[in-house]
């Protein structure tokens, strides 16, 4: 893929954003992914598949020291742009998640927020992942849920249209946890139970509709967050 495709996909995804169904998206996806990493001033992070640095941007204004990773440089340069503003705070790097050039141990907390569901061995990458997280640290994964509405939708626009996710996998939560083991997950969250055909009333107005679904029915999320800690 050139520059121009990476370039116009990241001017989609912030429209997207823009959008009331892409505010909603944000607001309780980044509430659940700040809640589990919970990012304290000074800590060291490596956000792998960082795409256009949406997460690197929140960890640095948490307070993180961030190394940004991701295997497209067009990517990168994007992401490099949106964190400009904090200096030395941030820096990126080009890899493959499946092969971190990282030392054992090398980070406080490791993040890769909807990344997996590109790569070509989910559970390598997220073994490597847990290898450069020191101990008492922590690993947190986002993906985007197969048993959601909307995974159905994207699925089905793949038929239709060219889009991103027609090299994606949707995953579940027993996924993660079965690409994880023998590490087990600490916590986890699903989120984002609005479809994307809902009403337009529905995605002004989620919370109460959001809240009841995380509490009684948080697997079938769009969304997934888990948090997987390293004992110390």
């Amino acid at each position: 893929m050139n520059a121009n495709y990476f370039q116009e996909l990241a001017a989609k995804y912030d429209a997207w954003f823009a959008t009331p169904h892409g505010r909603y998206v944000h607001r309780y996806e980044r509430e659940a992914v700040m809640a589990l990493a919970a990012p304290a001033p000074g800590v060291s992070v490596a956000d792998i598949g960082c795409g256009t640095g949406i997460y690197t941007d929140e960890l640095c204004q948490a307070g993180a020291k961030v190394t940004g990773v991701d295997i497209s440089p067009e990517m990168l340069a994007i992401a490099a742009a949106r964190t400009a503003r904090h200096g030395d705070a941030v820096g990126f790097l080009e890899a493959d998640a499946a092969a971190l050039p990282f030392a054992d141990a090398s980070f406080d907390m490791v993040t890769s927020i909807t990344a997996m569901e590109f790569f070509a061995d989910p559970r390598a990458c997220l073994h490597d992942m847990y290898r450069i997280v020191r101990p008492g640290g922590r690993l947190v994964v986002a993906t985007l849920g197969s048993l959601s509405p909307w995974s159905w939708q994207r699925r089905l626009k793949t038929f239709l249209t060219k889009t991103v996710f027609r090299h994606a996998t949707f995953y579940s939560l027993g996924d993660m946890r079965a690409f994880l083991a023998p590490h087990e997950i600490s916590a986890w969250r699903g989120t984002i139970f609005v479809p994307p055909f809902a009403p337009a009333a529905l995605i002004r107005h989620p919370d109460s509709f959001e809240r009841w679904c995380q509490e009684h029915i948080p697997a079938m999320g769009a969304f997934l967050v888990v948090r997987v800690d390293k004992p110390a």
